[in-house]
């Protein structure tokens, strides 16, 4: 909503004579004590619209809150003035005003979850990765292949300036471990040890790494040794000597099946709550003022960059090394700004019309799970959520998750009362006898 507000010509000289008690020490005049000359020598050493432009500063805070509460407005973000007239005092405020957010149906929305499927090539990607752990390294003499571990120096350059320097640094061969140096392996392939290269890529404009994409890098490499890892044998004896030992090696197949599993049913669960609160979004009609969405903006390439996006001179270090302007870093983020900013406000509606809330006794309880699971930090822990700061960004964790939750629930209905159902239908299969198993 745009303001206009004129303010009232007493009011202004007022305003006038709070400026010039603000302003008048401030002035030197020969043969006076500071402040102490004539107001006519005064006023005209500052100048009449330094005088104003105070006055100004004074009331129109007060006037722009006036405005607000006299139109009953909640404001979003702080508005943006614009002067109209000096005298009298005219100025328009633009006020971003409150989203406005309407879920739609809630109670009819539904979706499709799909099952967990734990796949043999993913058990044993697992336990290969167990038999590098518990094999081998050992130094050869030979051309660098795929998968070898090399040490050595990596420096990696556009237009001259260094963007990357890592000296006798580990790393494994892969393409996987190097995705953010894109063409690095490729030419580490068939280096022996104390060899020295330097090559040049053209990296495409869709790399993941936003230092290097759509330039021309030139990688400095220098290896100092190349080391083949040998896994563990694929045996019982291999399986006894992982973790707290297993007695087969099929034990030890069967619990990171369990494992696997877990982390898939964590990974869909995460991907299903996120699904579901972009359906909730999809759903929603929503209004909200742009400046939301700079907000969010500026969050994510602080997060990003690392640096407070009020210091311009950071920021202007940041574009530079990336070699974009301001415009368009902030440009590649908006997209995902705005639909943050939209799963935020969807998701605090959702949580006012559920009632979903979180009490003290849940931040206790809270607390107290991630005291007792942190052993001798037990009273860290507790001293850190003492803070009333800390404490607040639990509470907003806890209400998120139980928002999230309680939005799963209704997501996942159909599914999960067909998959009730099915249940029992199905005919109770017979106990079997069995000796009882020592838990593991």
């Amino acid at each position: 909503m745009k303001l206009q507000i004129e303010v009232d010509e007493s009011r202004q000289t007022e305003a006038m004579e709070q400026a010039f008690k603000r302003l008048a020490p401030s002035v030197q005049i020969r043969g006076f004590r500071s402040g102490k000359a004539p107001r006519a020598l005064i006023e005209k050493q500052l100048g009449h619209h330094r005088l104003l432009d105070e006055a100004m500063e004074i009331l129109i805070p007060i006037a722009y809150r006036e405005a607000v509460e006299e139109q009953a407005l909640i404001p979003a973000a702080n508005p943006a003035f614009e002067l109209v007239s000096h005298e009298p005092l005219v100025f328009t405020a633009t006020v971003p005003l409150e989203p406005v957010v309407e879920l739609g149906d809630v109670g009819a929305l539904r979706v499709p979850r799909p099952p967990v499927v734990v796949k043999d090539e993913d058990v044993a990607a697992a336990i290969e990765d167990l038999r590098r752990r518990y094999g081998s390294v050992e130094p050869v003499d030979r051309p660098a292949a795929k998968g070898d571990l090399l040490r050595g120096s990596v420096r990696a350059l556009v237009a001259g300036d260094p963007v990357f320097s890592e000296e006798e640094v580990e790393f494994r061969l892969t393409d996987e471990n190097l995705r953010q140096l894109p063409g690095l392996a490729e030419a580490l392939v068939g280096m022996t040890k104390n060899e020295e290269k330097e090559i040049t890529v053209a990296i495409s404009a869709d790399a993941e790494n936003p230092t290097l994409a759509g330039k021309t890098t030139t990688y400095q490499i220098s290896v100092l040794e190349v080391k083949e890892e040998k896994p563990a044998a694929l045996d019982d004896d291999f399986a006894k000597s992982v973790g707290e030992g297993f007695e087969s090696l099929a034990a030890l197949r069967t619990r990171i099946e369990a494992n696997v599993r877990e982390a898939q049913e964590q990974a869909n669960l995460r991907a299903y709550e996120s699904e579901a609160v972009d359906a909730l979004v999809e759903q929603a009609s929503l209004e909200f003022p742009a400046v939301l969405v700079e907000h969010e903006v500026n969050h994510i390439l602080e997060g990003q960059a690392g640096i407070d996006p009020r210091d311009p001179q950071a920021q202007a270090l940041y574009m530079e090394r990336l070699g974009k302007s301001e415009e368009e870093v902030k440009e590649s983020v908006r997209a995902e700004a705005e639909m943050r900013l939209k799963r935020t406000l969807v998701l605090s509606k959702f949580a006012e019309a559920e009632n979903i809330s979180v009490e003290d006794a849940d931040i206790e309880a809270e607390i107290d799970a991630m005291a007792g699971s942190a052993g001798e930090q037990a009273e860290a822990i507790k001293a850190l959520f003492a803070n009333p700061g800390t404490r607040e960004t639990l509470r907003h964790s806890v209400q998120t998750r139980k928002t999230i939750a309680r939005l799963v629930g209704i997501a996942s209905a159909d599914s999960e009362a067909s998959t009730a159902t099915a249940a029992a239908k199905k005919p109770a299969a017979k106990p079997r006898r069995t000796a009882p198993r020592k838990a593991e």
